[in-house]
């Protein structure tokens, strides 16, 4: 596992698998409450994959609005430094699960 270099946010740890699967992503987890996958080269639409809790019912369990915007501007304003990290600490297994 490699600790996020592009940036931090705190209450938030943010790291990559060293070995892991396409497309490229890295995890964020607000630890207790929730654990996203954000993949990071595309857009805010398709941006974050929840892995945990998937049927959260109540609201604690899922990420707010505002955390997934302050993440999305961050992604976007260092998508070059996330693929170089992810090109040097991650080595892919291919191809990879189909995202769901």
């Amino acid at each position: 596992m490699a600790r996020l270099k592009a940036f931090e946010l705190s209450g938030f740890d943010l790291w990559f698998n060293s070995d892991d699967h396409l497309p490229p992503h890295f995890h964020v987890e607000k630890p207790g409450a929730w654990e996203l996958k954000v993949h990071f080269l595309t857009d805010r639409s398709e941006m974050f994959e929840i892995v945990w809790p998937k049927h959260a019912r109540n609201k604690a369990g899922k990420p707010k609005m505002v955390e997934l915007h302050k993440i999305a501007d961050l992604v976007e304003q260092r998508r070059a430094e996330l693929l170089d990290q992810w090109q040097h600490d991650v080595v892919t297994k291919t191809p990879g699960p189909a995202r769901q």
